[in-house]
């Protein structure tokens, strides 16, 4: 299958798209558009893509999306399932700054201050959520850095994250991975820096970011790792569409239990 096939059958999937298989749709779309290598193929992907985010943006749990969910190795506490409703809101957060980086370059320019604002965002997001902390005792034994690893871990669920370790473990430039500069960047500049360019001189000469061709890498490398989050946000939708549970009951139990103790 050459790329223009391969762009043609996310087209033909789009079609069959529905809530009760949107996850296996998109999963099955997502694989076959990792594997299209020539850029503008993969721009006019993205349009036939763009439809499954649109219809992934307004899902939620009630949803089947999918025929083969995975499930926890153990039945959750309360706890457990609103720490999987939280981390689902905050992929669902997260695809929004993807899908405003976005809206915002495309109808002002690519350094205007809403972009920065949003770009900026996600560097926090994806950097709380899947790369800090590493050398912690929280994370010993853990197969990835980050804030969510640590509530699928003890349910047997991290492999769902391996799909987004390895876009964050992809090379990029002479020393680093993609997922180190954006933590680089979130530290040296965002966190700790003192907003002189010399905070990140460094990563930028690591990186080669001031070549267009170093560009282009950068923002395929977001757009994989923007699908394999709305990917991962739909999973954990159907696993808590198979508890068949009432949030609103988890949360008072908790709550109850909670001041009970």
């Amino acid at each position: 299958m050459n790329d223009l096939d391969r762009a043609r059958r996310i087209a033909s999937l789009v079609r069959d798209a529905d809530q009760s298989n949107l996850g296996d749709i998109l999963g099955e779309a997502l694989q076959i558009y990792l594997e299209i290598a020539d850029p503008g193929v993969r721009i006019e992907a993205e349009v036939s893509l763009s439809t499954l985010r649109f219809m992934a943006s307004g899902a939620d749990a009630g949803w089947p999306l999918s025929s083969s969910s995975v499930v926890p190795n153990r039945p959750l506490s309360d706890l457990e399932t609103i720490q999987l409703v939280g981390i689902e809101r905050a992929l669902h957060e997260m695809a929004y700054g993807f899908e405003m980086v976005e809206k915002s370059a495309e109808e002002g320019w690519g350094g205007s201050s809403r972009t920065r604002f949003y770009l900026n965002s996600l560097y926090h997001y994806i950097g709380s959520m899947f790369l800090i902390d590493t050398s912690k005792k929280s994370h010993r034994g853990l197969p990835m850095g980050g804030t969510v690893v640590r509530a699928l871990h003890p349910l047997g669920l991290s492999d769902m994250l391996a799909p987004v370790n390895a876009i964050l473990s992809r090379p990029f430039g002479d020393k680093l991975s993609f997922g180190e500069a954006i933590l680089m960047q979130r530290h040296s500049y965002l966190v700790h820096g003192t907003f002189s360019p010399e905070n990140v001189e460094y990563l930028v000469s690591d990186t080669h970011m001031r070549n267009p061709a170093q560009l282009l890498v950068f923002r395929e490398n977001m757009w994989d790792l923007f699908y394999s989050t709305v990917l991962l946000r739909l999973r954990l939708l159907a696993i808590l569409s198979s508890l068949d549970m009432s949030l609103d009951e988890v949360v008072s139990r908790y709550l109850q239990e909670r001041s009970n103790a």
